[in-house]
């Protein structure tokens, strides 16, 4: 795969602040599993160390979507992963976090696994957050105690900073309008032809208000 553009994510990403949650949003027809891949390149790019938090096996997904697209999946395999419900083992698994218990256990759980890792600062990468809050948005009081106990309270934590990818398909207008009002960045994503298009919809920068990342992807 040869891509052309990345040099602006590599400087965008590397703009990412501590403390920051950035929301990526796309939908089904979307080839996100690039996107994932680039992000961990622009990563690795500006040596940040990095956890990703596999909801539900949707890093499982990604890998095999990259596989199959004939991508290089070391940058996963390599990774050290968290991992929240789901049955199947994908990068370096330091910890795992039972869905079925209560918030509180869970959020336990996830900074227990959190303090295997030895650096001061590390960018965390969540997948499949999107089906947790289709679990949780029937009933808002839950859906509020899932934002208070998990969400809200590592944002301007300058030890991390956090990207969500969130397929916008899998739950309400009014969940998403919520988690974006919690998140400091918003980045919708777009296919057209062979480009991918992040378009910033929200952002601490009032510059950077409509502004467009564009890379355009060759496959090999």
């Amino acid at each position: 795969m040869e891509t052309a553009g990345e040099d602006v994510l590599f400087e965008y990403i590397k703009d990412i602040k501590p403390g920051e949650d950035i929301l990526i949003e796309y939908t089904s027809r979307e080839p996100v599993h690039i996107l994932l891949h680039l992000i961990l390149r622009c990563l690795r790019k500006n040596g940040l160390p990095v956890i990703i938090v596999d909801e539900l096996d949707q890093l499982h997904v990604f890998r095999t979507h990259m596989k199959l697209a004939g991508i290089d999946t070391e940058l996963i395999d390599t990774a050290n992963v968290i991992k929240i419900g789901g049955l199947l083992k994908t990068g370096n698994v330091l910890g795992k976090v039972d869905l079925s218990k209560e918030l509180p256990i869970r959020k336990k759980h996830y900074e227990e696994a959190l303090k295997k890792i030895n650096a001061d600062y590390t960018v965390r990468i969540v997948l499949g957050f999107d089906k947790v809050l289709a679990m949780h948005e029937e009933e808002r009081r839950d859906l509020e105690s899932l934002f208070g106990r998990m969400i809200r309270p590592y944002l301007g934590d300058e030890g991390r900073a956090t990207i969500y990818f969130v397929n916008t398909e899998l739950f309400s207008e009014r969940t998403l309008k919520e988690f974006r009002e919690h998140a400091s960045r918003v980045l919708k994503v777009r296919l057209d032809g062979d480009r991918i298009e992040l378009k910033i919809i929200m952002s601490l920068s009032l510059s950077e208000y409509g502004k467009k990342i564009e890379i355009r992807v060759r496959n090999t």
